[in-house]
């Protein structure tokens, strides 16, 4: 059963794109089963040529279906909404036998092949599995978008066109299910266009959710401030900004609390348990607006009361006359208000009676000295008081008079520990002088009266002169420094004043001789004796 047999290759051939029939030609074999070599071949060529074109046409037909259903799937019973597959059936003439002759109409011209109903089929598939690849692209798009702003919580303030994107992501998911790729394809690609805007916009919805944040901390709002500022920290989940309202957000109703206590101390004037409430409050949140508000205030409530009551206490001092006491509450006083021209004039008038009374203590204390004629700590005060104020008269007359008194009292102890000093008319006469100032020094008290008196006894004794006796042999020539030469005597006498002198003897062929003496003051007569003795 050849034709049987060829029907059923082909059909074998078009259910693999790897088999495809090779066809041989048959042996022509004689009626009487000889071959005759001398018989010409009497088959028609032309139509032979005709049929094997046409098999090796379908054969590479069913070889580029097969092969395009292998990359491209196509569930056909959901393409023909259940209807059963159809068997493609390829009818393969038969090959005549070789001993009968055939005669075939001979077309001039060659028809082309006609689209048959399997052959549409297959390329209806081909465009369904394309669109549906394309609906895929699109999806898988959509979806990497979406994931990026689900991330950033879109759901909380994608609002209208997050509602839109998943809308048009809704619808494009029916239509994909209903096998409508080229509508899913255009729904998945505006849901995509939301997503790509909802991305765009992050920072500004960042922005807005901070701005509406801090509003609802304003209103005192916990919710909804820790719901902006924890939305805000998914879209950027290191912003210390975010994070650290969101912390004030969670603290928020503790520091209403405890600045409603507060207000309820003010109100009763318990504002030591107020400052308590406020400063706990801050402690809390140290950016409440509110609470800084109000401990600032109860500060200055409790300031106000200090500052009276150190006032207060500062002018009752002054007035006792505890003018240091006073100073001491009213610059306390001070610190609580500097700008307080009540605190600044009381100041003034402290220190005005601060100064005076200070004055009038180094006064005292100057005259004092004066009296116990200790002038150098009277100079102290007199100055102390000019360091107070430099044009105060009393203490400028003090000073000159305290300088004057400290001057003699040295100069006088100087000729009195050192008497012999006035030996010489110079210093005599320098004696003389600091005698006659110290006369005119006022007030004289009676330690300056007795060194003075001291000081007069001694130059009288340097001025009252001293018997002087010189003997001699008569054959010396003598001679006294600071007097003269005496020449030859065998006694002579002089009148001299207190001091050392040095009387010079000489002769020819002798040697000189040199004696010192020393007058005393109020001695009797003093004798020296002159000779030259030894000779050269």
């Amino acid at each position: 059963m050849p034709p049987e047999k060829s029907n059923q290759s082909l059909r074998n051939q078009q259910t693999s794109d790897h088999n495809v029939e090779i066809i041989t030609p048959l042996k022509v074999r004689s009626h009487s089963g000889q071959p005759d070599s001398s018989r010409p071949f009497r088959l028609p060529v032309i139509p032979i040529l005709l049929l094997l074109m046409c098999l090796v046409i379908m054969a590479a037909g069913g070889v580029m279906f097969i092969r395009h259903l292998s990359k491209h799937p196509v569930n056909v019973s959901e393409e023909t909404h259940g209807s059963e597959t159809s068997e493609v059936r390829v009818q393969k003439k038969p090959v005549p036998d070789a001993t009968r002759r055939i005669k075939l109409p001979v077309d001039p011209v060659t028809p082309s092949a006609p689209v048959t109903p399997d052959l549409q089929q297959t390329m209806n598939s081909s465009k369904q599995a394309m669109e549906k690849e394309n609906a895929e692209k699109a999806l898988e798009a959509f979806l990497k978008l979406k994931k990026v702003i689900r991330e950033k919580g879109v759901a909380e303030w994608g609002g209208k066109e997050y509602e839109e994107m998943t809308t048009f992501s809704r619808e494009a998911d029916e239509r994909f299910m209903d096998q409508k790729f080229l509508a899913a394809t255009e729904k998945y690609a505006q849901a995509g266009s939301k997503a790509a805007e909802l991305a765009h916009t992050t920072q500004a919805v960042f922005q807005r959710l901070l701005e509406e944040g801090f509003k609802a901390l304003e209103a005192g709002d916990s919710s909804i401030a820790q719901k902006k500022f924890r939305t805000a920290l998914m879209i950027e989940p290191f912003s210390d900004l975010a994070q650290r309202n969101l912390e004030r957000a969670e603290t928020l109703d503790a520091v209403n609390r405890l600045i409603e206590s507060g207000k309820t101390h003010e109100k009763n004037d318990r504002f030591a348990f107020a400052h308590t409430d406020y400063r706990e409050a801050l402690k809390l949140d140290p950016e409440s607006k509110e609470a800084q508000k109000a401990l600032n205030r109860v500060k200055e409530r409790i300031v106000g009361q200090q500052f009276q009551k150190l006032m207060s206490d500062g002018l009752t001092a002054y007035h006792d006359g505890r003018y240091q006491s006073a100073r001491t509450r009213l610059l306390k006083a001070k610190s609580f208000r500097p700008d307080s021209r009540e605190v600044q004039n009381a100041l003034l008038q402290v220190d005005e009676a601060i100064r005076l009374a200070k004055i009038e203590k180094l006064q005292h204390k100057a005259l004092t000295a004066e009296q116990t004629e200790d002038w150098d700590k009277a100079l102290g005060s007199y100055l102390a008081v000019l360091k107070i104020d430099p044009n105060i008269s009393f203490a400028l007359q003090g000073k000159e008079r305290a300088l004057d008194h400290i001057r003699i009292a040295k100069r006088i102890r100087f000729f009195l520990q050192k008497p012999d000093t006035m030996e010489s008319n110079p210093q005599l006469q320098n004696a003389i002088l600091v005698i006659e100032e110290a006369q005119s020094l006022q007030p004289r008290g009676p330690r300056l009266s007795q060194r003075l008196d001291e000081l007069k006894a001694l130059v009288d004794a340097a001025r009252t002169p001293v018997k002087v006796m010189i003997e001699s042999d008569n054959l010396t020539e003598v001679a006294v420094y600071k007097v003269g030469k005496l020449g030859r005597f065998t006694t002579h006498e002089l009148s001299l004043r207190p001091g050392s002198y040095t009387v010079v003897g000489s002769r020819d062929g002798y040697k000189d001789v040199r004696q010192k003496i020393i007058v005393k003051p109020r001695r009797k007569a003093l004798r020296v004796r002159v000779i030259c003795k030894n000779k050269v």
